[in-house]
């Protein structure tokens, strides 16, 4: 006689690697999903899918055979955009297959968001500044997620955390970047002689993506109106050839040699150390007392060249 009898199978399911604890907002997690029946079935065929709560949120057939269990070749899993924790199950549905049912079976897997990174650059910052003389600096974010961090702002303050000047960046990342949002932002030197450090602060708050904050410091000097010109020459100490490019500073001041090694800066009365330098030569610093237009000589000695085959 005919007979009525169904037969069920249980299915298990696993994923070839753990969910990470904690995932970046708006970012994909890719996994594989291995499903068996203890009795040897193939389910290749059937399908696995991603639900937070009644939502689906990704689904995938089951495609492979690998040691008598049937995989996906891949599963993308997109993360929400919001901070949050979340709980969410993949699950095997009630299937038939070749007479036999093979029973619902679910994978709890759970997770918590959390923001990008960000990091920050500053660069084009004058140095010396005149004190009280206005300035300009770039400053360029970058999100970890390669997010768009258009319109965003950025912040300068003072070393006593003052906000002394904003930009917004713009539209467009910085050429060959891969996403550096920049802006430049006007400043003004304070009114004090020395060193100054001061720092850029990212603050996200209107991205519509979550990001941290960053910050990131720089420093300049800052100097008294120049007063007098000083002319520096730069040579080859034994035969008085003139050295071109090498560089100069004075004080806080630099600039480099022309062809006649002449290099002229101006400054403030004050006593300064001259220290000229280029590679091949080496020549002493001396101190200046600059009290009016002056030019000063520096006579640099030529470094012999060393054969590495040549036995000591």
């Amino acid at each position: 006689m005919p007979t009525n009898e169904v037969h069920i199978h249980e299915t298990n399911l696993e994923l070839s690697q753990a969910v990470p604890t904690e995932v970046a907002v708006g970012t994909e997690i890719a996994v594989k999903v291995k499903v068996w029946c203890p009795s040897g079935c193939d389910l290749r065929g059937g399908s696995v899918t991603v639900k937070a709560a009644e939502e689906t949120v990704a689904t995938a057939e089951l495609t492979e055979s690998n040691d008598g269990r049937s995989e996906t070749s891949g599963l993308t899993i997109k993360v929400p955009g919001q901070l949050g924790e979340y709980a969410w199950n993949i699950i095997v549905p009630r299937r038939k297959v070749r007479g036999v049912v093979h029973k619902r079976s679910a994978l709890p897997i759970s997770f918590r968001t959390r923001p990008h990174a960000t990091s920050l650059a500053v660069w084009e910052n004058p140095s010396p500044v005149v004190m009280g003389n206005p300035f300009k600096i770039k400053v360029g974010a970058k999100s970890s997620g390669a997010c768009e961090l258009q319109g965003a702002q950025i912040e300068i303050h003072d070393e006593a955390g003052a906000r002394i000047g904003v930009g917004t960046l713009g539209d467009t990342p910085w050429v060959e970047t891969g996403g550096l949002y920049w802006t430049e932002v006007d400043l003004a030197a304070p009114m004090v002689e020395g060193v100054v450090s001061w720092s850029a602060r990212f603050a996200p708050a209107a991205l519509k993506i979550p990001h941290d904050g960053s910050s990131a410091e720089f420093s300049f000097a800052t100097v008294r109106p120049p007063e007098h010109s000083v002319t520096v020459r730069v040579i080859e100490k034994d035969n008085g050839i003139p050295i071109a490019n090498a560089q100069v500073r004075l004080g806080a001041y630099m600039a480099a040699t022309d062809e006649s090694g002449l290099a002229k800066l101006k400054t403030s009365s004050g006593t300064y150390d001259v220290i000229a330098w280029k590679g091949g030569y080496q020549s002493p610093s001396m101190a200046v007392a600059v009290t009016e237009d002056m030019g000063v000589q520096i006579e640099a000695v030529v470094i012999p060249k060393v054969d590495p085959c040549r036995p000591l």
